[in-house]
């Protein structure tokens, strides 16, 4: 961010003698120079998103003539540290950058003058603000004091920059189980909830920075984070400079000590006693949460060593409430005469007598499944084909606690050198249920995280920041969590007799994965380590103030290390019934015919690394007090992933051979599927040296209340972490069957779904994965026009803002062949000895469009923030279904909605002590009806984009069972026409017809919307001296409107079209059913 305090700008522009053009033009020209040069050496860092902020400005006299010479000194308010001294060049221009975010008092002094001060000036993360200087003469003794305050309009850069701060998170109206920032992020310009995460500006999470005091946080994520352990949160959404390397990014600043001792402790209740009932819920499902901090900051040593530490703690001491579908009375029994479907007999292709299977022909393994894994319906009547299970869960929904320890230390070395520590720790268990009774799954997770950084000022122009961090994650799945045991996969398999899995009698969490179309699965999460990473970053800047350049020169190194033990998904077998034989999912289960079947021979523990490097050089030129220029490039560099035993493979798809490399060719197991050529070869491929990415930025100052800025910058497309190495294949065993009725039989059936003949064992089972030998990133072309204006403490902005994706990277199965009337057969496969064979495209493209107007007032008893956007967000290779036709057809993005507004407030109310109304109140009065603060949230925004889908039939004769379907209408109804039962017209699609895919479009239907309020209000009591209590009452969706997941979009299943599912409490916006709750903090 950045914004100026001071005077008309307009009025400067006769009183600066710019550089001439021909120097102008040499400067550039030698700093693209440097450019190249800086891009093409081994330098060992490279600079992160930095949180460090700027103050720069201009010093004039009375006549408004530069005045050069000016002693410029900047002191840290709350630890009365002089950070800074600057002296005003010859066209009176100052700069102060690398300054830590807080609260700053600028002096101004030169002989002859009075002394300008410039008090609370208040510096966000990674904000430039212009503070320019205006000196009367007079004596040095007297002082002018002028109170700068927060920023309202951003004056000094083309970026779009925002923030929160964690004072006001305080009494943030939200009802939060995560104490993390993204709940506050989402109701800033440009950002919105995506699932467990964020999108800024039509960005997914993969090119978004997730960074804690300027150390990326991306794989981690932000459920270890804790807003209260943070003084702000800064969000660029748009236009980041060369110094970031994704296209958008926020960063979060722990809290630190001052020379003043503070402390606060503070405790939070939610009692559904008081919530609302969830919308699907027959009855309130009892639920608590308690929640403790205590924090304490202060001096070690007075103006020079500071500490702050803090202890978070969160309890949940009560269950869940499940919902789930499953079979009716009748259908456990073979009788599908409820269901208006025909049921088919497989062996014969005729329909099944009044559609009802014959008991002899049900099959006993799946019978035992269903007796002791699949419960009776016990919701809605005896016809209910949906939602029709509920179920208590000892544990809610999420985790069952948390506790959280963080620390920071800063010390003051000598005048010129900084030095700061922070750690953070935090440890959660889970319980967690799965769809069904019998199935759940624990996991204990720990995050550790901590910085070291120092800001050494080597001179009034010159000074360099280096930061060292880790971010470690440690995931074990399937332990005994708080006395709970999960189902154990071994176990399982024994119970139900199922055959051919586990050939190693391995011992963990999960089950013999079952998933029935129509119906909630049966499946378990996997057990072992899941994750057990630690990552390294380094980085170090330059920052050099010259004339009316400030250069940045800058250097970061990531080394991401991955560790798992997991046993995973497939080694107790996993089985897939979609209709294929019967025309409905739970009829092929109890007849024991998958339509596939997959079994994996897990190769267990593993570890994997990846380095990131990148370089950068950058300059802000200030070419007139009114004209700011923000250029630079940027060169990033994204090492192939790589396994610690070198046991990877790759596929070639042009010869259809695994490739391993020479010394892994003897690990290839012998039970590979002999007709699948392996060779030895390249199999790490060669990383992308050619990012070499622009950035301008561009403001121009009309006044000091009316600038004109823009920017454009190229970013590369970060790839997936480790997504380029291939560990399975030839080195562990993962077998996938597609079953078929030949003769009158199937190829397979429980209790053994897998080919029992060394014939039927010929037919494909694996799957393969490929990339092309020599990376290739894509790239995000962005860019903004914003315009913007202060009236009075009233800030607005106008804003385009859009982005072209080009040569993005996306995977997906080409082993289909071209869609036809000839039925499927695996001769017809490209690569017939293979399943699915995945490979890496890098033609995709994206495109992102919008408008966002935007209002706010920082300052005052009213302060609030108003923005809406209006955006569309495109890409062309969502539809995957055709290998042969991809990019040809554009879709929507899932999460971006056409229209969103939201509208934040915080009102001190007029009354007592201090205040327009009764400002002489005694202090009984005063404690009664004054220190009131109210504070609300409210958003709307049109539906996410979802796709129509069919199941159980291959029409295309591809092997590709369900999809897309035709749409031969809208399908979107009309506002006033939707309703729970019936939330889009299903008659609007049919299945495609024999010889091809469907023509409906993916994301073609808008799903529901949110039109949501929450409200919090504050009061403050005065205990003693220094020590007070805010008592806060907050409530997130205070008028309970009900939000909705997307609906039931598959048109071959029961009740098409049903909204099912609520919005869960996890969503960034929290616009699930009300919550309310209370909080008591008492600080000193």
């Amino acid at each position: 961010m950045a914004d100026e305090v001071g005077w008309k700008g307009g009025e400067m522009s006769a009183a600066v003698t710019p550089m001439s053009t021909a120097s102008s033009v040499k400067f550039v020209c030698s700093f693209w120079a440097g450019a190249f040069l800086l891009l093409t050496v081994d330098v060992g860092m490279l600079l992160a998103q930095s949180p460090l902020s700027t103050i720069r400005g201009t010093v004039l006299d009375e006549t408004r003539a530069v005045v050069p010479g000016v002693d410029i000194s900047v002191t840290n308010v709350t630890t009365n540290v002089l950070v800074r001294s600057v002296v005003s060049n010859d066209d009176g221009n100052f700069e102060v950058p690398d300054l830590q975010p807080g609260t700053y008092r600028l002096r101004a002094e030169l002989s002859g003058f009075q002394t300008f001060v410039a008090d609370s000036i208040v510096l966000g993360s990674a904000q430039t603000r212009r503070i320019d200087v205006l000196l009367a003469i007079g004596e040095a003794t007297e002082e002018v004091t002028v109170e700068a305050g927060a920023g309202v309009i951003t004056t000094e850069s083309g970026s779009i920059t925002t923030g929160v701060s964690g004072e006001v998170y305080k009494d943030a109206p939200l009802v939060d189980i995560y104490p993390g920032p993204l709940s506050m992020l989402s109701t800033l310009p440009g950002v919105q909830g995506n699932g467990w995460n964020v999108s800024i500006s039509g960005q997914t999470t993969s090119q978004i920075s997730d960074a804690v005091d300027g150390i990326a946080n991306d794989r981690t994520g932000a459920q270890g984070a804790n807003m209260n352990m943070y003084e702000e949160v800064t969000v660029t959404t748009v236009n980041n400079t060369a110094d970031q390397s994704r296209v958008a990014s926020f960063n979060a600043i722990s809290k630190s000590g001052s020379n003043t001792f503070h402390g606060e402790l503070w405790f939070k209740h939610v009692n559904s006693a008081v919530n609302a009932r969830d919308f699907f819920e027959p009855e309130k499902t009892p639920f608590l949460l308690h929640e403790w901090q205590a924090e304490a900051s202060g001096p070690i040593f007075r103006n020079k060593t500071f500490f702050y530490g803090a202890w978070f703690s969160e309890r949940f001491p009560k269950g869940s409430f499940q919902r789930a579908t499953a079979p009716t009375s009748r259908m456990r029994q073979g009788d599908f005469s409820q269901l208006s479907q025909t049921l088919r007999d497989p062996l014969t292709g005729q329909p099944f007598p009044a559609n009802v299977i014959p008991t002899q022909r049900l099959n006993p393994t799946a019978q035992r499944v269903q007796e002791l894994y699949i419960p009776e319906a016990n919701l809605g009547g005896a016809d209910t084909l949906t939602n029709n299970l509920g179920f208590d869960f000892p544990y809610p929904d999420d985790k069952f606690k948390t506790d959280i320890i963080s620390y920071r230390i800063d010390h003051q070395l000598t005048d010129n050198n900084t030095l700061s520590f922070r750690h953070h720790f935090n440890n959660v268990p889970y319980v967690l249920a799965q769809e069904l009774p019998a199935f759940s799954w624990t996991r204990k997770r720990s995050y550790s995280r901590a910085v070291l950084s120092n800001t050494h000022v080597f001179s009034s122009a010159l000074v360099n920041t280096f930061r060292f961090g880790w971010n470690g994650n440690y995931m074990i799945d399937g332990e005994q969590v708080d006395g709970w045991s999960p189902l154990q996969g071994q176990e399982a398999v024994a119970a139900t007799g199922l055959e051919g899995v586990n050939p190693r009698g391995l011992s963990a969490q999960g089950f013999p994965n079952i998933d029935i179309s129509g119906l909630s699965s049966l499946r378990t999460t996997a057990g072992g380590v899941r994750d057990d990473h630690f990552d390294f970053q380094w980085d170090n800047s330059l920052t050099w103030a010259i004339d009316r350049h400030v250069l940045k020169f800058g250097a970061q190194v990531f080394k991401y290390n991955d560790f798992d033990a997991l046993v995973g998904d497939g080694t107790f077998g996993e089985f897939d019934f979609d209709g294929s034989f019967t025309g409905i999912g739970y009829a092929d289960f109890l007849l024991g015919l998958p339509n596939s079947s997959t079994r994996l021979d897990p190769l267990t523990p593993r570890e994997q690394s990846q380095y990131e490097l990148g370089l950068f050089v950058m300059d802000t030129f200030k070419v007139t007090p009114q004209l700011t220029l923000d250029y630079g490039v940027r060169w990033d560099y994204f090492s192939a992933p790589t396994y610690k035993d070198g046991l990877q493979y790759s596929w070639d798809p042009a010869t259809g051979n695994v490739v391993v490399p020479e010394p892994a060719l003897s690990a290839v197991s012998p039970l590979y599927s002999p007709n699948i050529n392996v060779v030895t070869g390249q199999v790490v491929p060669e990383s992308d040296l050619g990012n070499i990415r622009p950035r301008l930025g561009v403001a121009y100052r009309f006044a000091s209340d009316w600038v004109l800025r823009g920017g454009y910058g190229a970013f590369t497309e970060r790839i997936e972490y480790f997504s380029r190495a291939e560990g399975g294949g030839p080195f562990e065993i993962s077998e996938t069957y597609f079953n078929r009725i030949e003769n009158g039989q199937p190829l397979f059936a429980f209790p053994n779904p897998f080919p029992s003949t060394l014939a039927a064992a010929a037919i494909p089972s694996q799957n393969v994965n490929g990339y092309p030998l020599k990376t290739s990133h894509g790239t995000i072309h962005q860019f903004n026009v914003s315009l913007e204006r202060q009236i009075g403490q009233l800030g607005l902005r106008g804003s385009y803002i859009g982005s072209r994706s080009t040569d993005l990277n996306y995977s997906l199965n080409i082993n289909k062949p071209q869609p036809s009337l000839e039925p499927f057969d695996d001769s017809r496969r490209p690569f017939p000895q293979f399943v699915n064979t995945s490979v890496v495209r890098e033609d995709g493209a994206a495109s992102y469009n919008a408008l966002q107007l935007e209002a706010n007032r920082r300052a005052g008893a009213i302060v609030f923030n108003a923005h809406y956007t209006l955006a569309s967000n495109l890409a062309n290779f969502r539809n995957l279904e055709n290998p042969y036709d991809v990019t040809r057809h554009w879709a929507n993005d899932d999460y971006t909605p056409r229209h969103r507004a939201v509208v934040t407030t915080t009102f001190e109310l007029p009354w007592g002590r201090g205040r327009t109304y009764l400002s002489d109140a005694s202090a009984l009065v005063d404690q009664l009806i004054g220190g009131w603060r109210l504070m609300t949230m409210s958003y709307f925004a049109t539906g996410p984009h979802f796709s129509p889908s069919f199941s159980g039939s291959d029409p295309s004769n591809t092997n590709t069972f369900g999809g897309l379907p035709d749409r031969i209408g809208d399908g979107n109804l009309p506002r006033g026409e939707r309703t729970v039962d019936r939330w889009f017209d299903p008659s609007a699609f049919v299945e495609p017809p024999p010889g091809r895919f469907g023509n409906s479009a993916p994301n073609a239907l808008v799903g529901p919307g949110m039109n949501v309020h929450h409200l919090s209000l504050a009061k403050n009591f005065y205990v003693r001296q220094r020590v007070s209590a805010t008592l806060t009452l907050a409530a997130s969706n205070i008028f309970n409107h009900p939000h909705f997941q997307n609906p039931r979009d598959d048109i071959s299943t029961p009740n098409p079209g049903e909204l099912f599912e609520g919005i869960p409490d996890w969503m960034a916006e929290k616009h699930g059913s009300r919550k309310l709750q209370a909080k008591l903090r008492i600080g000193w």
